[in-house]
């Protein structure tokens, strides 16, 4: 019975390893980052980065929601797809607002407001765009991650491994960065000066103007408040 055990839990410790969770991460990141700038041409008419990164087109936002849905709903792999969407939709609505309150509260912006549409509760989740969580949930259980752990299984090797590791220090370096920058920003709005020459370096290479070009849905807390 010990051997059993063993046999079968071992591809599931290899198969949410920290080396697939971080590759999870960043397809379901950089997935999410082109397919709602997409959406944002077709809708505003306009090019919109929905890039979280200064320095890689990344959505964190859409990267943790592909963590979470992986980890919660691979249990419901073959579920009913009324039972993954339903899911997605209370899973993703919770989640946007959590990364909604954390922005505002900790950076002092907003990236997204839903408040003027129908259907909203409140700044951050609105019942119609949940459905987006919902269908997300669904592709990406059906399509999308049966594919990506098919790679990641054949892929697991030392050289992909050392691969992620440096991918790893450049992914948390940058995301660091860009939220000093962020922050740096905040503070600048409270015309707090620069304490030290981090900061001051932060000032002269990341201005405010510099980041909503980068940030282009951006907007302070405070002004979306009014």
């Amino acid at each position: 019975m010990k051997n059993e055990l063993t046999v079968y839990e071992a591809p599931r410790q290899k198969e949410f390893s920290f080396y697939n969770i971080f590759w999870i991460f960043v397809a379901g990141g950089v997935i999410g980052c082109i397919l709602e700038t997409i959406w944002c041409c077709f809708v505003f008419g306009e090019y919109s980065s929905r890039s979280s990164n200064l320095f890689f087109p990344i959505s964190t936002v859409w990267g943790l929601g592909a963590v979470i849905f992986t980890l919660l709903l691979k249990g419901n792999v073959n579920s009913g797809s009324g039972v993954i969407f339903l899911k997605g939709y209370i899973m993703g609505g919770m989640f946007e607002f959590a990364c909604g309150f954390l922005c505002e509260k900790v950076l002092d912006v907003t990236f997204w407001d839903y408040s003027a549409l129908p259907f909203s509760l409140g700044r951050y989740v609105n019942l119609v765009f949940c459905c987006f969580w919902g269908l997300a949930a669904l592709v990406w259980c059906r399509k999308v991650y049966p594919v990506i752990q098919k790679v990641l299984m054949e892929k697991a090797k030392k050289s992909s491994r050392i691969l992620t590791q440096g991918f790893v220090v450049f992914m948390l370096l940058t995301t660091l960065m860009s939220g000093a920058a962020l922050l740096r920003m905040s503070e600048r709005s409270q015309n707090l000066p620069a304490q030290n020459g981090f900061e001051r370096y932060l000032d002269r290479h990341y201005s405010d103007e510099m980041l909503q070009k980068c940030f282009p849905k951006m907007k302070p807390a405070d002004l979306e408040r009014v």
